[in-house]
């Protein structure tokens, strides 16, 4: 269905903190905000509800084979039409009938064309979630940003040693724990460090470890400590992430009474060549 007024849009999770009210000063996203505030004069720039408790909405275009997303407008819209916009969110949080009919009504269109329309954003949405990366391209002095320097965020794809391993997997685990990692046991008494679970988000570039049995854990990039966290008692859950690491080379060495665990090495590969 061409030509709504209203549309359903879903960042691929590779965007989810690319919008500039996250990734800008607050001082310069006030300035963007504040001029589209202007701009709609009170009323929804969607659907003309007239209130003085607008919120503020970037509208993005992705571009698959070329990895880009692009900002072509931001909006001053109502709670409604932003519930809308974030449909899937408006589910989640059990609102997603009252987003359905309001779509319906701003749009003036029946329930299969809804229900086309939100198939073909969901068809989209698991397409982009293709890419990791992208790269944002914007003209912010449209929106009143004269000026205003657009950061590239730095998040390497981090290359998985452990991806093909089923950490539920129990009788697998423990009869290749040895093999995954390098241990040194210190003392007879007490177990040294295990891990239990290992994750990647590559999207967000997050690695979280889920272990037992330490008391802290320290990261190394290219041999040099970059983190250390301490456990207080059971088990330990940490994140790391490789948000502006400039490096190639990454592992972990939990500690505990016991001795040592190490990992494998992550590889860190930079963004400018996914």
């Amino acid at each position: 269905m061409e030509g709504l007024k209203l549309t359903i849009n879903m960042l691929p999770k590779g965007a989810w903190n690319n919008d500039f009210s996250k990734t800008l000063s607050k001082k310069d996203w006030e300035r963007l905000r504040v001029f589209a505030l202007k701009r709609a004069n009170g009323k929804c720039e969607i659907c003309g509800y007239e209130t003085d408790d607008l919120d503020v909405h970037e509208e993005w275009q992705f571009n698959v084979k070329k990895k880009t997303q692009t900002l072509t407008d931001i909006l001053a819209i109502c709670s409604r039409c932003h519930g809308v916009k974030h449909f899937k969110n408006s589910v989640r949080l059990g609102y997603g009938e009252e987003a359905q009919e309001h779509f319906l009504k701003v749009n003036n269109c029946s329930e299969m064309q809804f229900a086309n329309h939100f198939n073909k954003a969901l068809i989209e949405y698991e397409e982009r979630n293709k890419i990791f990366r992208w790269k944002i391209i914007s003209d912010l002095e449209k929106f009143g940003g004269s000026g205003i320097e657009i950061k590239q965020n730095n998040i390497p794809l981090i290359k998985n040693p452990y991806e093909n391993i089923d950490w539920d997997d129990y009788d697998f685990i423990k009869h290749k724990y040895k093999s995954l990692f390098n241990i040194n046991s210190i003392n007879l008494y007490c177990s040294e460090p295990s891990i239990l679970s290992l994750n990647i988000d590559n999207y967000q570039g997050i690695i979280t470890v889920i272990c037992e049995n330490a008391n802290k854990i320290e990261w190394y990039l290219d041999e040099k400590k970059v983190k250390t966290k301490y456990n207080v008692v059971g088990l330990f859950t940490i994140n790391i992430k490789v948000k502006n690491l400039f490096g190639k080379r990454l592992f972990f060495k939990v500690i505990g009474k016991g001795g040592e665990t190490i990992s494998k090495t992550f590889e860190l590969i930079p963004q400018e060549v996914l």
